[in-house]
């Protein structure tokens, strides 16, 4: 089963709303579709979204053209079911550039599904679980008052697990939000923040002092990703429990964390790993030291990255509730894509072959905003 092509097709689609956050505010969804094609007709659709500045180097432009220039021709003509070799390619032809890796890396295993009849997660021992309870993110732009009102809505639409955007720059209005979301949800809900990196130690150690009143679960990635014996300072200052997602985007990164003993959890998104193998590997570091870790990412995003890591959370053991692969609820209207399933704030796992995601490839070819 030779792979004959490998197409990339960036996008930019609208949102809902601004989401905003330490790392910046997202306007759009600036997202790369790559489709690859075998024989027998087989297609396999994957998804990266752009990198934040400060975060990746990657950008829609640079994951077209390493699509386009490097990754398709080293694997076109290669034999999809030998996908040891395949991935060993992919993941040498050129170092870095983990977004784009994993965008091509789920095209493989939806293509491999596909062909097999199987869903995705059965490639990685899964499913551990078939329905994932999402977080209700609630980002910087919401004052106060709105955060409260959109907590209490989303918690009527079933949910009961929340993320809170912090890193404002003034602590006082972070707090107040944090406040506001616990009165709309009750003590009973469970409460997260996330700092986008955005905090000195001391800053950081002040505020979340003062945010363990409300009971917070877990406060992620507060300091620098390159802070590590910082993270793990807080870790022993503070009460509250220190996830870590920007300072682990390989497994021997989690190794070096866990060594410091600098998180009580770690946070995986699939593209900022590099894919489902990564990812995986991550997950199995991180259990060994009995450690959860929570899976997803949270901005705009098709349901083909949302779906594609709702396939790794269902095969991770130490999986935590409350799933981040939401960005597919923040994407205005489009049908391009066939959606995924939510019930009173639970996604049900895909259970069709490959990814589960029906995807429209001639609107998708007709949207593609720029070719390198």
């Amino acid at each position: 089963m030779k792979i004959s092509r490998i197409e990339p097709y960036p996008l930019i689609l609208p949102i809902k709303e601004i989401y905003g956050g330490a790392a910046g505010f997202l306007e759009d969804c600036r997202t790369l579709i790559v489709r690859l094609e075998a024989e027998n007709d087989v297609e396999g659709w994957g998804e990266a979204t752009q990198g934040r500045p400060g975060n990746t180097y990657e950008t829609l432009e640079t994951m077209e053209i390493m699509v386009r220039r490097y990754f398709a021709p080293a694997l076109v003509g290669m034999d999809l079911a030998d996908t040891g070799s395949v991935l060993q390619r992919l993941h040498h032809v050129r170092l870095g550039h983990p977004l784009t890796k994993a965008a091509v890396e789920t095209a493989i295993f939806d293509a491999l599904g596909k062909h097999f009849g199987v869903p995705a997660y059965r490639f990685f021992g899964g499913p551990y679980r078939r329905e994932i309870d999402l977080v209700g993110g609630l980002g910087l732009e919401l004052e106060p008052e709105a955060a409260g009102v959109h907590a209490r809505r989303l918690k009527q639409e079933g949910f009961h697990i929340f993320k809170i955007k912090i890193g404002s720059g003034d602590r006082d209005r972070d707090l107040a939000r944090v406040r506001a979301v616990r009165e709309a949800v009750g003590e009973e809900a469970a409460i997260r923040v996330d700092g986008n990196a955005g905090y000195t130690f001391v800053a950081a150690r002040e505020l979340l002092n003062e945010l363990k009143q409300f009971h917070i679960t877990d406060a992620e990635q507060p300091l620098a990703r390159g802070d590590v014996k910082g993270l793990a300072e807080l870790r022993r200052t503070v009460s509250v429990p220190i996830a870590a997602q920007e300072s682990v985007s390989s497994p021997a990164e989690a190794v070096s964390l866990l060594e410091e003993n600098g998180a009580d959890l770690l946070k995986i998104k699939l593209t900022h790993v590099g894919g489902f193998q990564q990812g995986l590997q991550v997950a199995s570091v991180v259990g060994a030291r009995g450690l959860p870790v929570v899976v997803g990412q949270g901005s705009a995003c098709t349901p083909i990255l949302s779906a594609a890591e709702m396939h790794l959370c269902a095969a991770i053991r130490n999986g935590q509730p409350g799933g981040e692969m939401t960005g597919f609820l923040r994407l205005g209207e489009q049908r391009l894509f066939g959606p995924i399933e939510v019930q009173r704030g639970r996604a049900i796992l895909p259970e069709g072959p490959g990814l589960g995601i029906k995807v429209d490839g001639e609107e998708v070819r007709k949207l593609a905003c720029f070719r390198a």
